[in-house]
């Protein structure tokens, strides 16, 4: 019989990122090397993507950080969940919905995005979404606690990472607030990663313990893949 193998290993080999996503090899790598460096390699989450789509977003849409995010945490889902897909939704004033192909196929809060079929996904969800709005974040909130319950993550006791990316603090503070203590017991890590000049996130100053924050700056493609990763895997179980 074989010795039995101690070493960590990643959901998904290096070997079928180059086979069906190349463009992301080098964030693929850069994730390996935080998640090794802080002794996170080898764990598994559930990943989550939430965006902001208020109107002060736009920028960031037309200019390409809020793809590069998605890609960046792509590449990281890969080293914690072998599905090769993160679960990807969007805000404003309420939780956009997402048309599905297909008859009877209601709009959903959540759409995967998916090795291999992520570039310019950001831009064709985006543009699809009609009116930007306000910045609410529990009705968000609210719509990944409910997908992470429905999920098999949820059932297998596996949980669920949220970047949840932003530009502005909530308009519903209190509400948010009140959200993120009540539901502190669930097995779910927020980290959110805003963009900007960050204003007084005062709700995100007054976290519980499975919260963070790792603010990226007016130019959120300045920062490396490695600088990202190393504040988000803070906020991973260790393996």
């Amino acid at each position: 019989m074989a010795p039995h193998s101690l070493e960590k290993t990643s959901a998904i080999s290096l070997e079928k990122i180059a086979g069906t996503a190349p463009d992301l090899i080098d964030m693929y790598k850069d994730a390996e090397t935080s998640l090794r460096k802080s002794n996170r390699l080898g764990g598994r989450a559930a990943v989550y993507l939430v965006i902001d789509r208020s109107l002060s977003m736009e920028p960031y849409f037309a200019d390409g950080s809020v793809q590069r995010l998605s890609d960046q945490i792509l590449s990281l889902a890969a080293h914690l969940d072998d599905d090769g897909k993160v679960p990807v939704g969007f805000f404003s004033t309420e939780m956009h919905t997402v048309s599905r192909r297909g008859v009877l196929r209601r709009p959903r809060p959540f759409v995967d995005i998916e090795l291999g079929t992520h570039q310019g996904r950001i831009a064709e969800l985006h543009n699809s979404l009609g009116a930007m709005g306000g910045t609410w974040y529990r009705p968000a909130m609210e719509a990944v606690l409910d997908h992470y319950r429905a999920s098999s993550a949820y059932a297998a006791s596996t949980p669920a990472f949220v970047v949840f990316q932003t530009d502005g603090g909530p308009q519903d503070e209190a509400e948010a607030a009140e959200f993120l203590q009540t539901t502190r017991d669930e097995n779910v890590r927020w980290q959110f990663v805003p963009f900007g000049a960050v204003p007084h996130f005062s709700v995100l100053s007054r976290l519980p313990g499975n919260t963070g924050v790792s603010a990226l700056g007016s130019d959120p493609q300045a920062l490396s893949n490695s600088d990202l990763y190393n504040r988000l895997a803070v906020g991973l179980p260790q393996a």
